[in-house]
C-alpha cells in the first residue's frame, strides 16, 4: 500500500494542471529583458516630444507615459552607448486625420517643430487599427534626421487574444503580461527609430533592435548596428567633420560585414549619407547671357536644324557648346541635335545629361535624359530627373512624363502625370496599365512610401523575368531578398507562388499560392495559378470559382478565359459556358475556345 501510495504521489507531482500548462505558455509569451546599466556620468541627449490628440485619448497621464519610455530607453542606452535622452518637454500636438502611413505625419513633424535647442523631437500619434509587427508601421524616422514619429503601442486586439488563450489566468496576471509586452515594445520601437537617425539600418538579426520587424526576444542593438549608432553619437552635430562621418559609414557598410545588411537598403542608406553627409556643393554659377556674337550663331545653328543640315549644325554648335557651358539654351541645342541625327546612345546620355544637370533645365530635356538613363538601365539615375519634370503642365508632356515613370516603376507618380495628360492618346492605357502592374506584382493593402515603390516594383519584376527565363532558383532568392527589404508584403509570395508553379508538386504550389492570395485578395497570379492546380485535382468546382476570380481581377489574358471554360464545360454548366463566350466575344470580338484538359489530364500533370 505504501508503494501504491508512492506511486501516486509521484504520478501527481508529474501531472501539470491546465492551469499550469497555461502559466507555462504566458511565460513564452513575455518579452525579452533588455540590457540596461546606469545612466550616470552618461552623456545627456534633449528630447522634445509634440503628442497629438489620438495618442491623448488612449494614454491616460501621457505626459507621465512618455517621460517613463524615454527613461527606459535610457537604461539601455546609458548600458550600451553611455548616453541617455532626457525629455525636455511633452507639449500637446494639433495633428489631426488617419494615418495608414506614418510618412506624412514625420514630414509635419518637421515643418510644425524645428527642434531648436533639443537634440531629437518625436511626435506620438495614434495607434493602428490592427494589429502589426513591421517597424515601419509602429514608428518612422529618416536616416540622419532628427524627427521621430512613434505609434501608441495600446493595442485592443492583443489582449483580446491574450483573454481568450489564457482564460485559467487571473485578470490581474492577464494584465500584466499585456503590460510587459506594450512597455517592451515602446521601448524596442523607440530605440529602432533613433537608431536609424544615427544611420543604423535594418540588419539580420530578428532579435536585436534593428531588425525589420519587431520581436518580444529583442534586447539589445547587434554589434554591427552598435557600430553605426557609436559612428553617429560621435560625429552628429559637428558640421567639420561630416566628410570624416560620411568616409567612416561607407567604410563599415562596405567592408568585411556587407553581408550583414540587405543590399537594397545598404545601396539607398549609402546614397542618402551621400546626399547629407557630404561636404556642401558651391552652389553653380549662375547662366552667363550669350555674348551677341554667340547669340547670332546659336540662331544660324537653329536655322541649320530646321532647314535638316544637321552636320553643318553640329559642326557651328561644337565650339559654342564649350564656351557656353552653362547655357541653358546651348546645351539643350547640343541634346537636341544628336538625338535628331541618331546618334550612338552613350554619346547622346552624355549630351543630354550636361544639359540636364543645368538648374533651368526644359522638362523635354529632362524627360529625354531620364528616357536614356532608364534605357542604359540605370533606373535609380532617372527618378530624380522625372521628379523634376513633374511641375510640367504641357499635357503631351504629362503623357510623356507617365509613360516614364511607369517605366521606371513609380506607379503613383505615372497615374498622376496621366491625370494632367487626360485626354491624350494613351494616358487611360497607362493607368490600366498601373492597375495591372499592382495585380501582377501584388500589393500590399496601404499603399507604399512613394519613394520605396519603385524599387518595390523593379525588385518585383525582375523576379518575375528571371522565372521567364527559367531561372526559378534565382527568382526565389530574389523573392527572399525582397522579402527583407519589404517585409509582409505580397510580391514575395507571388514571386514563389508563380516559381513553384513551374513544378509537379501540387501541395507545396497550393500552399505558396494561398499564402500570396492572402496577403492580397486583389493579386491576379495566385487566383489564377489556384484554379490550375484545382483543376489538375479535379476539383471543378474550385476551379471555376478562381478562374472566375481571376478574370474579374484582371480579364486581359485569354488563357485564363479558355481554362474556364473548359471547367464550366466538364460541369455541364452551359448556360454559365454560353455567358462566359459572350463577354469574352464582347471583349475580344472572336470567338472562345475551351482548353483541351483530356481525361486522366489530372493524373499525368
Amino acid at each position: 500500500m505504501r508503494r501504491v501510495f508512492a506511486a501516486l504521489l509521484v504520478i501527481g507531482c508529474s501531472y501539470r494542471t491546465p492551469y499550469q500548462e497555461q502559466r507555462s505558455y504566458a511565460d513564452t509569451l513575455k518579452p525579452a529583458n533588455v540590457r540596461a546599466g546606469p545612466a550616470d556620468n552618461a552623456r545627456v541627449l534633449r528630447v522634445r516630444a509634440l503628442v497629438d490628440g489620438d495618442y491623448q485619448s488612449e494614454t491616460p497621464r501621457w505626459e507621465q507615459h512618455i517621460s517613463a519610455q524615454v527613461d527606459r530607453a535610457s537604461d539601455v542606452l546609458a548600458a550600451q552607448f553611455g548616453v541617455r535622452l532626457e525629455l525636455e518637454s511633452a507639449r500637446p500636438w494639433s495633428r489631426t486625420g488617419p494615418l495608414p502611413h506614418l510618412e506624412p505625419a514625420v514630414e509635419q513633424l518637421a515643418k510644425d517643430e524645428k527642434g531648436d535647442g533639443v537634440d531629437w523631437v518625436i511626435g506620438f500619434v495614434g495607434s493602428l487599427a490592427v494589429f502589426s509587427a513591421a517597424q515601419d508601421q509602429l514608428g518612422v524616422a529618416g536616416l540622419f534626421g532628427k524627427h521621430l514619429v512613434l505609434r501608441a503601442m495600446s493595442s485592443a486586439a492583443e489582449l483580446d487574444a491574450l483573454n481568450e488563450q489564457l482564460k485559467l489566468l487571473s485578470g490581474a496576471e492577464r494584465e500584466e503580461l499585456a503590460r510587459e509586452r506594450r512597455l517592451h515594445k515602446e521601448t524596442a520601437v523607440l530605440l529602432h527609430e533613433w537608431a536609424h537617425t544615427l544611420g543604423a539600418i535594418h540588419d539580420r538579426a530578428p532579435d536585436t533592435f534593428m531588425a525589420p520587424a519587431y520581436d518580444k526576444s529583442q534586447a539589445t542593438f547587434s554589434p554591427a548596428s552598435a557600430e553605426l549608432v557609436r559612428l553617429g553619437l560621435k560625429y552628429r552635430g559637428v558640421a567639420v567633420v561630416r566628410e570624416a562621418w560620411l568616409k567612416a559609414y561607407r567604410e563599415l557598410l562596405t567592408g568585411p560585414g556587407a553581408s550583414y545588411w540587405d543590399t537594397a537598403e545598404r545601396d539607398h542608406a549609402l546614397e542618402v549619407a551621400a546626399a547629407l553627409l557630404a561636404p556642401p556643393q558651391p552652389k553653380p554659377p549662375p547662366e552667363t547671357p550669350l555674348s551677341p556674337q554667340d547669340a547670332k550663331q546659336l540662331e544660324q545653328v537653329a536655322l541649320l536644324e530646321k532647314a535638316g543640315d544637321l552636320g553643318r549644325a553640329q559642326v557651328l554648335l561644337g565650339p559654342l557648346a564649350d564656351r557656353n557651358p552653362r547655357s541653358t539654351a546651348v546645351q539643350a541645342m547640343a541634346c537636341a541635335l544628336l538625338q535628331e541625327s541618331g546618334a550612338a546612345q552613350a554619346a547622346m546620355l552624355a549630351a543630354c545629361a550636361r544639359a540636364a544637370d543645368l538648374p533651368g533645365a526644359a522638362a523635354n530635356v529632362l524627360l529625354l535624359t531620364a528616357q536614356l538613363r532608364l534605357a542604359s538601365g540605370d533606373a535609380r539615375g532617372a527618378r530624380p530627373l522625372l521628379q523634376r519634370a513633374e511641375s510640367t503642365k504641357e499635357p503631351a508632356l504629362s503623357l510623356w512624363l507617365a509613360q516614364l515613370d511607369l517605366a521606371a516603376g513609380a506607379l503613383q507618380a505615372a497615374e498622376r502625370a496621366a491625370a494632367r495628360a487626360a485626354g491624350q492618346k494613351g494616358a487611360d492605357q497607362i493607368v490600366a496599365e498601373c492597375a495591372r502592374t499592382r495585380h501582377f506584382i501584388g500589393f500590399p493593402l496601404d499603399p507604399l512610401a512613394p519613394d520605396r515603390e519603385p524599387d518595390y516594383v523593379t525588385a518585383a519584376l525582375a523576379a518575375h523575368a528571371q522565372i521567364d527565363r527559367r531561372d526559378l532558383d534565382g527568382a526565389l532568392r530574389s523573392a527572399a531578398q525582397l522579402g527583407k527589404s519589404f517585409p509582409g508584403t505580397p510580391a514575395p509570395s507571388v514571386i514563389a507562388c508563380r516559381a513553384r508553379s513551374r513544378g509537379k508538386a501540387l501541395d507545396a504550389i497550393r500552399a505558396d499560392c494561398a499564402t500570396a492570395a492572402g496577403l492580397d485578395p486583389q493579386a491576379f497570379l495566385p487566383q489564377y495559378i489556384l484554379g490550375l492546380v484545382a483543376i489538375a485535382q479535379s476539383s471543378w468546382a474550385e476551379a471555376s470559382t478562381r478562374l472566375e476570380r481571376a478574370i474579374d481581377i484582371d480579364a486581359s489574358t485569354r488563357q485564363v478565359w479558355s481554362s474556364l471554360a473548359a471547367v464550366e464545360q466538364r460541369l455541364h454548366a452551359g448556360r454559365a459556358l454560353r455567358e462566359l463566350q459572350g463577354r469574352f466575344r464582347a471583349r475580344f470580338g472572336t470567338e472562345l475556345v475551351p482548353a483541351l484538359y483530356p481525361p486522366g489530364w489530372a493524373a499525368r500533370r
